[in-house]
């Protein structure tokens, strides 16, 4: 599990197990986002296993999946409003962490300058750029 922190309040990973649930809990985070849907690969950990494991430890689990390449608006809306009303600090993961990053990204770029998401992003080992050509 990589702790890849994009601001304080939101960290992004690569895919989890069951085992990390306990040490997100002991670094403080509230919210667990999963933006990766099932059955992307084979033996791939499911998200109602960590799903489970996550609300057996007290924290909140906010499912969104989305497939890279193919984030829409609807999908960026969603998560403002997940990210909005999420008890943060929050952490995501997805196969890679790139489409947590990207979401997170798409989202903030009304708030944001694009040079200060690509910077946070970059930062964080997410190479970005592609998104705001």
């Amino acid at each position: 599990m990589m702790l890849n922190k994009i601001i304080d309040e939101y960290v992004v990973s690569d895919q989890i197990v069951e085992e990390d649930i306990i040490k997100l809990k002991e670094a403080g985070f509230k919210t667990i986002f999963c933006n990766r849907p099932d059955n992307e690969e084979q033996n791939q950990v499911t998200v109602k296993s960590i799903g489970d494991k996550v609300i057996e430890n007290g924290l909140n689990f906010i499912h969104q999946p989305v497939i890279g390449g193919q984030i829409s608006q609807n999908d960026i809306d969603q998560f403002s409003d997940y990210y909005d009303n999420a008890e943060k600090p929050i952490f995501a993961y997805c196969r890679t962490g790139t489409r947590s990053s990207m979401l997170w990204a798409l989202s903030e770029s009304g708030k944001r300058s694009v040079d200060e998401i690509l910077s946070l992003t970059t930062a964080a080992g997410y190479n970005l750029s592609n998104l705001f050509r």
